[in-house]
């Protein structure tokens, strides 16, 4: 079981309630994004009374999220607004954005950057396409991970351990026909991604148009984002798919460098 993290150097202008929520909040991983009452008292040490009233008034304000039937708290969706903030200055945001709008000018279809938050992808920005007829996204919109190109791009970039533990905790249910719902068959998916280094779907969320998608990487070589080219079904052409595929590749590279990643 992992520890509760150490608290930082107290503050003599901390508020000690304050301090508490945030304790609480920050047990919440990647690894672990839900967890019970019992497991919560047990990562913080703090009283059980203390607890659940905290976690009370982080649901009613939507910070936090309650399944009552597995009895499973969750971060709320109000995090996300405050994301929303926080990544207007984040590094990944500012240096996608522009090369964002030069595939968009270029194609004139919509450019997407998505994040992993979980064991979800979340749209975090876009640059919307100019044709009458085009396919758009909206910010903080999620997805699973093994349904979709983005999706599946962000899924590729993390360990085999990591990947082990999403695939025993996920059940991988059908969107549409073509998702894949065997866990094998979403393996070797993973691999050719990591092989030819895009992903691509057909209606695999949602009926109709095609997605490319590649990775963003940081100097660490790890994935940190993710920029996909949505196109309606008529014009998602052979030709048009491989002009896709050439520029998606300059892009993300190019975002990648300025982030530090190096081949």
């Amino acid at each position: 079981m992992p520890e509760a993290p150490s608290p930082p150097d107290r503050s003599p202008y901390s508020i000690e309630v304050l301090g508490k929520a945030f304790d609480i909040v920050a047990v919440f991983t990647h690894a672990e994004p839900r967890l019970t009452l019992k497991q919560i008292v047990l990562r913080t040490g703090l009283p059980k009374t203390t607890v659940f009233r905290i976690l009370s008034t982080l649901v009613e304000r939507q910070f936090c999220e309650f399944d009552a039937e597995r009895g499973e708290y969750s971060l709320g969706f109000a995090f996300l607004r405050f994301g929303d903030i926080r990544r207007r200055q984040a590094n990944v945001h500012a240096e996608a954005l522009p090369v964002m709008r030069e595939m968009r000018n270029e194609l004139n279809e919509t450019i997407v950057l998505s994040i992993r938050t979980g064991n979800y992808r979340v749209h975090i920005d876009f640059v919307e396409g100019l044709h009458p007829m085009r396919r758009i996204a909206e910010v903080g919109v999620q997805a699973p991970l093994y349904a979709g190109a983005a999706s599946k791009v962000l899924l590729a970039g993390l360990s085999e351990a990591e990947l082990d533990r999403y695939l025993a905790e996920t059940e991988l249910e059908a969107f549409q026909q073509t998702t894949i719902t065997d866990k094998q068959a979403l393996r070797r998916e993973l691999a050719r991604i990591r092989a030819q280094g895009f992903a691509e779907s057909k209606g695999e969320l949602f009926a109709g148009g095609g997605a490319l998608a590649a990775p963003i990487r940081d100097f660490t070589g790890n994935t940190v984002g993710v920029i996909d080219i949505l196109t309606p079904e008529h014009r998602y052409t052979a030709e048009h798919r491989e002009r896709c595929i050439a520029l998606l590749s300059r892009g993300v590279a190019t975002v990648s460098a300025r982030l530090g990643y190096r081949v």
